[in-house]
């Protein structure tokens, strides 16, 4: 375990030299602009904004890293290169690219290492009152691709949207559009799950928004959406889902916003549905001059690589975070959080067992994470020494039950 660590420290100390040499963006049109990884400079050719970038990931020692009941520890590292253009043009217009690439590094598991990256691009018109955005992004990814699939998953994603604001006073109107593609690369399998037919889809989405300033720090909101998912290699998992809600946004002591409303999931194909509440929230205060604390609880449907053919292709996902962020000194702050995890399938579920069995129940699993960290700002960028612990029950299928203990450092860029 030697090597490793000490792999670790000297990527961590190379890290922070890197970003603390690196040239000051702060003659940068839009210092605060965000960029694909910490800025090592930027330039200007002809119209064009051109900023190379690095971004350097996690750093750590992982207990667990398959997430499995028999642990597996490793030493990981991430980082790459990365290049992002920005063109402002005419009165109203700007035009952003952004470029880049990661590869991730495991010292004992050598099949998991691997390059991922990707690009995206928007187009912003913005005039008074009015706001038209037009964006794509690709991407191709190596991470766990959902809450209740354990082992990291090669995809290659396209996303396209489109939305248009509209200020009309005390009435603030907001609509959008998008489609997702995400394709698994063959031969990806989950304990019996085929993962390239259950998680390739393709999905097609439409919500409005309409925003109603009640005081000049808080807005009553009105929301809707409709979205269709489509499995091109299963036909019959294709379902809908419908939504809408009221909820409050406020710029006061409590800043953020919260949401409920009714879910409606149906399948495309038979009579299967499921009407539910849903509450979502995403608020930070400000407790004095050093503290801040953020609370974030979501219900979402996410789609499901276990589910019997015949019902829903889905499972619950309900998640609540807590984040404290103390100040320490002008430039050294900690940051502690927990997370409580809740996984619940829409329907019976297939899985193989330890033993080679096959079970069918429902997934019901409860995870607590806790986090700790403290980080030093070195210019734009934080270094930062972290910890964080895993645990997982799973009811029906102790399979599933983990534990795992993750530290190391990181470095990020942190324009603010």
């Amino acid at each position: 375990m030697r090597s490793p660590v000490a792999l670790g420290l000297f990527l961590a100390l190379f890290g922070a030299s890197s970003h603390a040499q690196a040239p000051n963006p702060g003659a940068s049109p839009e210092p605060d602009a965000e960029h694909s990884g910490a800025p090592l400079g930027q330039f200007t050719a002809g119209p064009f904004i051109v900023t190379p970038t690095f971004r350097i990931g996690t750093l750590a020692v992982d207990t667990n890293v398959y997430y499995q009941t028999e642990r597996t520890a490793d030493f990981i590292a991430s980082g790459g290169p990365g290049l992002d253009v920005a063109l402002p043009f005419l009165d109203h217009w700007k035009w952003d690219i952004q470029g880049s690439s990661e590869y991730f590094y495991f010292y004992e598991t050598k099949e998991l290492r691997r390059w991922t990256g990707g690009g995206a691009s928007t187009l912003i018109w913005k005039g008074t009152g009015t706001e038209v955005t037009l964006s794509g992004r690709l991407l191709r990814d190596f991470s766990r691709p959902s809450f209740e699939v354990d082992s990291r998953t090669a995809t290659n994603q396209r996303h396209g949207g489109a939305s248009v604001e509209r200020d009309l006073g005390r009435l603030t109107l907001a609509a959008s559009a998008g489609y997702s593609a995400v394709r698994v690369e063959p031969g990806q399998e989950f304990r019996g799950a085929d993962l390239t037919t259950n998680l390739t889809t393709d999905r097609y989405r439409g919500g409005a928004e309409f925003r109603y300033h009640l005081t000049p720090v808080s807005s009553l909101l009105v929301e809707a959406a409709y979205e269709e998912t489509h499995f091109p290699y299963a036909v019959v998992r294709n379902y809908s889902e419908q939504n809408a809600g009221l909820g409050l946004e406020t710029e006061g002591f409590f800043k953020g916003r919260v949401t409920a409303g009714i879910r409606r999931a149906r399948l495309l194909q038979g009579d299967v549905s499921r009407t539910r509440p849903y509450l979502r929230g995403d608020l930070t205060q400000k407790l004095g001059r050093r503290f801040r604390l953020t609370e974030r609880y979501t219900q979402q449907s996410s789609v499901s690589a276990f589910a019997i053919d015949g019902d829903l292709p889905t499972f619950e996902h309900k998640s609540l975070d807590l984040d404290l962020v103390i100040e320490i000194t002008k430039r050294i702050d900690m940051r502690l959080g927990g997370t409580r995890d809740r996984v619940i399938s829409d329907g019976l579920v297939q899985v193989i067992l330890d033993d080679g069995t096959t079970s069918v129940a429902e997934r019901n699993d409860l995870s607590y994470i806790a986090r700790a960290d403290i980080g030093m700002r070195l210019g734009r960028a934080r270094m930062s020494i972290f910890g964080s612990y895993t645990t997982r029950e799973s009811t029906y299928f102790s399979e599933f039950g983990i534990q795992g203990l993750q530290a190391g450092a990181r470095v990020e860029y942190a324009p603010q």
